[in-house]
């Protein structure tokens, strides 16, 4: 799946934090029924019977992964694209309020995201269905969110779980070589450097020169 159009639908500002008594425009609701619709399609995807298919999430290009999708679209993209994420997933969270991440916070928490995507190359969809998984309650039970740093203790778990599986498929993709036995030599039977120039033509340069 290519979330590109997603990330290009962004505003190229960054949305600063509404009022108390803004109410929501809907834009907002567009964008949530939006990014519930793709959603379920990255579940359907990329995960089945709650179990993420790694050696398909890892196959994403390099180019669709956040940190370049941020060169290509800007920062600012990226950042509210994130920042809407972590909105619906707080907004999903049966808890009250009161004990869920500030506006602040989640915009805090949306550039964390930022930044731990460019240490693991992590593709959008890696975000969504991380948040999914502690939606579900992965993780563990989620009773109150009141700091960005528990997001990113949850997230760590993610990273773990997918770095498991990265180191699984290249130890498969090594145990594949193996089977192969080495590679079959041009030559049969190697020639020491020394015995190579013994045999080699010695011109006097002087007399060619002469």
């Amino acid at each position: 799946m290519n979330l590109r159009n997603m990330v290009a639908a962004q505003p190229a500002k960054v949305a600063g934090a509404p009022k108390a008594t803004t109410k929501r425009t809907p834009r907002q609701y567009v964008n949530m029924l939006e990014y519930e619709l793709i959603t379920n399609l990255v579940q359907q995807q990329y995960s089945k019977n709650g179990e993420i298919n790694f050696p398909l999430l890892l196959s994403i290009p390099l180019n669709d992964r956040i940190p370049a999708l941020m060169q290509e679209f800007g920062l600012k993209r990226m950042y509210n694209l994130l920042l809407m994420i972590v909105r619906a997933f707080c907004f999903s969270l049966p808890i009250p309020k009161t004990k869920k991440l500030s506006e602040t916070r989640m915009s805090v928490c949306a550039c964390d995201l930022i930044l731990t995507a460019q240490e693991d190359q992590l593709s959008l969809e890696d975000i969504i269905l991380f948040f999914e998984r502690a939606k579900s309650g992965r993780y563990g039970p989620i009773k109150s969110l009141l700091s960005h740093y528990q997001v990113m203790v949850l997230l760590d778990k993610y990273r773990a779980e997918r770095y498991e599986a990265f180191m699984k498929i290249e130890d498969e993709k090594n145990a594949e070589l193996k089977t192969h036995g080495p590679a079959e030599r041009t030559c049969e039977k190697p020639e020491q450097i020394g015995e190579i120039l013994k045999q080699a033509s010695i011109f006097d340069m002087n007399k060619q020169m002469s």
